[in-house]
């Protein structure tokens, strides 16, 4: 039986554009790890579980498939897709460089995003659940991206977090050991506060660079 995260399992308001309230609450339930790499997704149990049609929840699982987190099979309908090395290896380089260049292209950060910036990273340095973990890691890392003004490039950023969640979980979840990592966050804040932003670019493209080598090492298991 499948458990749902806080909230995600709730009616849809149809106040919302539905379509787009359907695909952002299937990606929750992806991205909490509601739904494991292998585990199916079917029109009709999603419909019930979110109270609406299947017509809107057809479309987001298409949607998914074609951004590659989910992949379909005939007759037996959508599957989230398997932790694959490859894809972690030529996914993790472009959210790199694409952070990298949202942060390079930041004209100026003001003090409240700075204190966010602050204080998420304090709250996720003493969280344990992982989660809660990588929710407030994803919007440490959103909050910088969005500082840059291109909602394009912060679309495609989300996309590939989105993506990539399968396996940050996954690892969350197996590995609980992260000081180097909220270190290297630390340093990258101490940039932005400077406002060295083509430090801080530098710094948040080898942090993503460790965090795809650490991946693929676990991936790859014990020799």
């Amino acid at each position: 039986m499948t458990t749902y995260p806080a909230g995600t399992d709730e009616p849809i308001a149809r106040a919302e554009p539905l379509r787009e309230a359907v695909y952002l609450r299937i990606v929750a339930l992806v991205s909490s790890g509601a739904y494991a790499p292998g585990a199916p997704l079917t029109e009709a149990g999603l419909s019930r579980t979110l109270q609406v049609s299947r017509t809107p929840v057809r479309e987001a699982l298409l949607r998914l498939q074609a951004e590659g987190v989910l992949q379909s099979a005939l007759a037996r309908g959508f599957t989230v897709r398997p932790l694959v090395r490859r894809d972690a290896a030529e996914l993790y380089p472009v959210l790199a460089s694409l952070e990298a260049l949202a942060t390079r292209t930041i004209t100026s950060l003001d003090p409240a995003t700075t204190e966010r910036l602050r204080t998420t990273l304090d709250a996720l340095e003493e969280c344990t659940d992982p989660v809660r973990r990588w929710q407030l890691d994803t919007e440490w890392h959103t909050t910088i991206a969005a500082a840059a003004g291109n909602r394009h490039l912060l679309g495609m950023l989300t996309q590939l977090r989105t993506n990539l969640s399968r396996y940050e979980l996954t690892y969350m979840r197996e590995v609980t050991h992260r000081a180097e990592v909220d270190h290297e966050h630390r340093t990258v804040l101490a940039a932005l506060a400077d406002g060295d932003f083509a430090r801080a670019a530098h710094r948040l493209e080898r942090h993503w660079h460790d965090g795809m080598h650490t991946i693929l090492d676990w991936l790859e298991g014990p020799d």
